[in-house]
């Protein structure tokens, strides 16, 4: 790994999105775009060049299409780790997508949080990888199998307030940002900040109320049957 980052390559043809990527990349520290291109064939030339260590693909770009770009990079024996981002949620493009490896599949639109964890996910399994020789929890850590693995927070969330807030979460009555701010002496914008984040990772559920004209207020609560792991 180079002192400036991990080398990243975002292959988008929205360029609103490909920015959005990029600030986000830019804001964790961690990474770094070497690149940005908005088609395969392009892509293609940009990995002999630039050489990334993690792929984020759109999956639906216009000739060379991701899915495409994919195999040919898996038949190249790249050894770049791959994030997929695409508006189809085809249990058959799925299915055919993470049998070719990626780390990650990502579908159109999503919260910028929830790409902030497929750049976790990468991190952890790069560091899975500086171990000499794999003992169990280094494999299940680098395939993404342990569950009990910790997971990396976006930037400005910590663990100890992410357990707070969702210990005030309950499988019955629902509770806005609001009230949980209020129980916990934090800000209204830090709850949500968490509470979405739960959302994101599929620890909670959020429900719009109406109470009349204007915005609908969004009411949370904890996602039955799912087991916490940070």
């Amino acid at each position: 790994m180079l002192v400036s980052g991990w080398r990243v390559l975002i292959v988008e043809d929205d360029p609103t999105v490909s920015y959005v990527h990029r600030e986000l990349i830019k804001r964790s520290g961690r990474f770094r775009v070497v690149d940005i291109v908005d088609s395969g064939e392009l892509a293609l030339a940009s990995l002999k060049r630039s050489q990334p260590e993690l792929v984020i693909l759109d999956l639906q770009l216009a000739g060379m299409n991701g899915l495409r770009l994919l195999r040919t990079l898996r038949g190249l024996d790249h050894p770049a780790e791959v994030i997929a981002v695409t508006a189809s949620a085809s249990p058959d493009v799925v299915r055919r997508v993470v049998q070719l490896g990626v780390i990650d599949y990502l579908v159109k639109p999503f919260e910028p949080e929830r790409l902030e964890q497929a750049l976790g996910l990468f991190l952890r399994r790069m560091a899975a990888l500086k171990h000499g020789r794999f003992e169990q929890t280094q494999i299940d850590a680098y395939t993404s199998s342990g569950r009990a693995a910790p997971r990396w927070l976006p930037k400005g969330l910590a663990v100890g307030p992410l357990r707070e807030v969702r210990g005030t979460l309950s499988d019955g009555l629902a509770t806005s940002a609001e009230e949980i701010a209020g129980r916990l002496e934090i800000s209204r914008v830090t709850a949500r900040r968490y509470l979405e984040y739960l959302v994101t990772v599929g620890e909670a559920r959020v429900e719009l109320h109406s109470a009349g004209p204007g915005r609908p207020r969004k009411l949370y609560r904890r996602a039955g049957g799912v087991n916490s792991i940070t």
